[in-house]
């Protein structure tokens, strides 16, 4: 029995916030007639994935993103008094506070995931019109977690990857964007689950292996100038980024796709308010870009 196929896949990377750009790639596609009929996304591009698969309107997203504030989605593990607290008291009876068993992150990442949730309407993977893969990472076993629908799972596997499929969206995106060290890792199907972009963060291979014959791969890792790193935060996307770009060689020459690289400077992982910018910067790239990506499609 062969495997099903798929005329055009679509990958999106991590980035953090600069995925937004993915969104206006995805709208740039749609208004020149190219729908993906599946797609593949790590961290940020898992979001976009299921922005499209659950059929968010961008517009709409990018209209009310402005007046959504950032740190009602974010949920703290411990108070900033309770910190303080324990600094003031190990600090002033000498005790060593690297041996006291901390939070696995800074928030809980229960918030985003109910708003993700009613974005995505509660759906499951096997409720997708258009079937999508989110990636992930096992921090204690090493394994690429790839969720995606039942029907999607390649017959012969990938090496070191597991598929899980009876999932809601909401919780396999929350896994994917688990950044280690920010949010807590997402406990799900008996796994301990991180930001997929430590193992994959451009998954041409799980599109490839899921049967996609035209593949369009948008890389935001890569980029010809210096990061903006101001914070804790920052050193831990630009190191994701550059792990996940080293990674993103060895797939690129063992998997073909037409890889494009919007060039994203500048940007902070908490310019939230940068959202509406990035699309209109996401749509634009792929409009200048549209003619090679049509000869590459239609070829």
């Amino acid at each position: 029995m062969l495997k099903k196929q798929y005329r055009f896949g679509l990958v999106l990377s991590g980035g953090g916030l600069r995925g937004a750009v993915h969104l206006g790639i995805l709208k740039a596609l749609m208004k020149n007639g190219f729908y993906p009929d599946i797609l593949a996304g790590t961290s940020a591009g898992s979001i976009a994935a299921a922005f499209y698969a659950c059929e968010v309107d961008i517009d709409w997203f990018a209209s009310r993103v402005s007046s959504l504030k950032p740190w009602r989605l974010l949920d703290p593990t411990f108070p900033p008094a309770a910190v303080f607290t324990l600094v003031y008291y190990f600090w002033t009876r000498r005790r060593p506070m690297v041996m006291r068993k901390w939070p696995d992150g800074l928030f809980n990442g229960d918030k985003i995931e109910k708003y993700l949730d009613r974005l995505f309407g509660g759906r499951t993977f096997d409720d997708l019109r258009v079937p999508i893969s989110v990636v992930s990472a096992d921090v204690e076993t090493g394994e690429t977690v790839v969720f995606c629908p039942r029907e999607n799972i390649p017959m012969g596997g990938m090496r070191n990857t597991v598929f899980i499929s009876d999932a809601p969206v909401s919780a396999a995106v929350r896994a994917s964007i688990s950044l280690p060290g920010i949010f807590v890792p997402k406990r799900l199907a008996g796994r301990k689950l991180v930001d997929g972009g430590i193992k994959n963060n451009v998954p041409v291979d799980v599109l490839y292996h899921q049967g996609a014959l035209k593949i369009l791969a948008v890389d935001l890792g890569r980029s010809t100038g210096r990061r903006r790193v101001d914070t804790a935060m920052d050193v831990l996307m630009a190191s994701v980024d550059i792990m996940g770009d080293e990674l993103c060689y060895y797939i690129q020459k063992e998997y073909p796709a037409f890889y494009v690289y919007p060039q994203v400077q500048g940007v902070g992982y908490t310019d939230f308010y940068r959202i509406p910018e990035l699309i209109k910067f996401g749509e634009d790239f792929a409009s200048r870009n549209m003619n090679e990506i049509e000869k590459f499609l239609c070829s």
